[in-house]
């Protein structure tokens, strides 16, 4: 398992390990064990430190790096130059669903990454409960590790699971409630929703609107609801690989697609590789989304 810095030992699980791979997996499995409980404690230290983040910082969002790994490694380098407190990805961290070679070329590919990295559950990572189990093996994050939030500064983070097994393309049952009763018991002057599934897809833009949360509008609308009692700053998802930013209800939805993945529109329509950099200072909360190439495409305020 790693860390929420998400740093992988270099070459486990690379492509072309053939008979070996099964004897060296399980031999990494048995060395790693003593150090499971130390890196438990670093993890809950580095939670720790972002709750007690006093003043102005920044955090990072892209998801959909899949398949597009020059793409994505671009885009990690140029986010970590703006000194990010942490990253989120909304989704689609790996091309095939529980494939291990993927994983590990996942972490390879993220090392530049030395701050806290949270993922989120996209239909690439998981597409079944030995996937998803898989999906949690490789992961050390808050929480279920499927849905989770945690706190920074004066701010709440919500990671949510739109692909969780029984209930795909749903926010519904358990992890409904649970939401419901983290939103509730939050005092933090910011909330901020990530999940892979956008709930308004755009119908000219993309691939696909009325197969994401719109596939269920009752439970869309319900979702949203919750969304507006409880003041959420902004939502951002993933699974469009494109860059679109649409108001509902006062709350911006902001599909960040463009961590790699082969583009859905063309450049005029949001169609490019990008990352989104938040900044949060006090009340004010600014928002940056930056191409590939380190040039602002768009900026608002929230």
């Amino acid at each position: 398992m790693t860390g929420v810095e998400g740093h992988r030992p270099a070459g486990v699980g690379s492509r072309g390990a053939g008979l070996l791979k099964p004897l060296f997996l399980l031999f990494l499995m048995l060395s790693a064990a003593p150090a499971l409980a130390s890196q438990a404690q670093d993890i809950a230290k580095r939670l720790s430190e972002l709750e007690r983040i006093n003043g102005r910082f920044s955090f990072v969002v892209l998801g959909d790096n899949r398949s597009g790994d020059a793409e994505y490694k671009r885009l990690i380098s140029t986010a970590m130059e703006r000194s990010p407190a942490f990253i989120i990805n909304t989704g689609d961290q790996i091309p095939d669903p529980g494939d291990l070679d993927d994983w590990a070329d996942f972490w390879d590919m993220s090392r530049v990454i030395s701050v806290p990295y949270f993922l989120t559950v996209g239909n690439h990572d998981v597409n079944d409960r030995k996937s998803e189990q898989i999906y949690k093996d490789q992961v050390d994050l808050p929480g279920n590790e499927l849905y989770y939030s945690f706190a920074a500064g004066n701010s709440l983070f919500v990671v949510l699971d739109s692909y969780l097994t029984g209930e795909q393309k749903r926010i519904a049952g358990k992890q409904y409630r649970w939401l419901e009763a983290v939103l509730f018991g939050s005092s933090q002057r910011h909330k901020f929703v990530f999940l892979h599934h956008p709930l308004y897809p755009d119908k000219d833009r993309g691939r696909h609107h009325g197969n994401s949360l719109d596939r269920y509008p009752d439970d869309r609308d319900r979702l949203q609801d919750l969304f507006v009692r409880y003041k959420v700053s902004a939502v951002f998802t993933g699974h469009e690989h494109l860059y679109l930013r649409k108001d509902v209800g006062g709350i911006p939805h902001i599909t960040t697609g463009g961590g790699g993945a082969p583009l859905y529109a063309g450049e005029k329509e949001g169609g490019f590789h990008h990352f989104i950099l938040v900044t949060i200072d006090g009340e004010m909360v600014s928002v940056e989304v930056i191409d590939i190439n380190g040039k602002k495409r768009d900026s608002f305020v929230l």
